[in-house]
């Protein structure tokens, strides 16, 4: 991330951590209070709330409003971070023990229960005078989240998953939030619908793109920089954009390994897939979707710095 672009989301990053610092209320018992406030602290990108700041702060002229929403949706993320490192087993996050590893899993599935209780807690304060509407969308962004992670495990036992079934599914598990951010944001102080569905269609976007994104990382990012384990998802069979991709290339390139998990190393599973061209076709997906947002964004004159810097780090982010 260029230093000048760091320098750029460091006011709205330090507002969205003292928010989560001071949360309250966190929990009494410190049994539950403990992990929760751990996970707080963990180094995080905080991009769907920044999101939900700069859209407040363009359309509305002071993000003000929008600090209940933007911290509301940040803990909802961090809910669903809690519950799918007990799914996939993922003993790191963001470069630290995850939740359940620290501590075990009964406390790690309070902690994100609770997680979502405190989200509401927090929308509820938003002073805006949809906050109703607000609601329904949080409401409804969670449980679509909940059903995209519901068909990703299903898909991990389901042959043929082409990726006509794998995009919507990850609109639901990752983009929805990415939707979700935005809708706040302009909620915040506004509903006109016309503006409202193009930024829910660059939520859409930049979504897809940051998970297509995720999938490539999970191939070619080191352990460090990531912060957990490189090849997690091919290790655990999870079909991903990547290998998705690489069962339909094994059907007109027999050189290919035919099939990309019974392979005994990770070595061997990231040289199949560079050699497959995959890895440059998810580039070229998650470059032609960030285009799309900012074409959008640029149709509705949605302008604001940290946005046009923002696409271009999340077409290069190596985290």
């Amino acid at each position: 991330m260029e230093e000048s672009f760091k320098t750029l989301l460091l006011p709205y990053q330090q507002r969205i951590d003292r928010e989560l610092h001071e949360f309250a209320p966190l929990p009494k018992l410190a049994a539950l209070r403990d992990p929760i406030a751990y996970f707080f602290t963990l180094p995080g990108k905080h991009i769907r709330p920044l999101l939900t700041l700069i859209t407040a702060e363009h359309f509305c002229n002071d993000y003000k409003e929008a600090v209940p929403a933007a911290v509301a949706i940040e803990v909802l993320h961090d809910f669903t971070l809690v519950h799918d490192d007990i799914m996939d087993d993922d003993h790191l996050r963001r470069g630290y023990q995850t939740v359940h590893t620290k501590w075990d899993i009964g406390t790690a599935l309070l902690s994100g229960d609770a997680m979502i209780a405190m989200a509401y807690h927090k929308l509820l304060t938003a002073p805006s005078p949809h906050l109703m509407t607000m609601l329904e969308a949080f409401t409804d962004g969670m449980f679509v989240v909940c059903e995209g992670q519901a068909r990703d495990k299903e898909f991990e036992t389901r042959d043929g998953v082409s990726l006509n079934d794998y995009l919507p599914m990850i609109f639901q598990k990752t983009a929805r939030l990415f939707v979700l951010a935005f809708e706040l944001g302009y909620l915040s102080c506004s509903s006109d619908p016309r503006v409202l569905g193009a930024l829910q269609e660059i939520g859409e976007h930049i979504g897809l793109a940051f998970q297509v994104r995720d999938d490539l990382l999970d191939f070619v990012a080191d352990k460090k920089t990531l912060g957990k384990d490189a090849g997690s998802d091919w290790r655990r069979k999870k079909k991903t954009y990547i290998t998705i991709g690489y069962q339909h290339k094994i059907k007109t390139n027999p050189q290919l390994p035919p099939n990309l998990f019974a392979l005994k190393e990770f070595s061997a599973a990231k040289e199949a897939v560079i050699q497959a061209g995959v890895l440059d076709e998810a580039q070229h997906f998650i470059q032609e979707r960030l285009e799309k947002a900012d074409a959008i964004a640029a149709s509705i004159n949605f302008s604001h710095p940290v946005l046009h810097h923002l696409l271009k780090f999340l077409a290069e982010r190596s985290y």
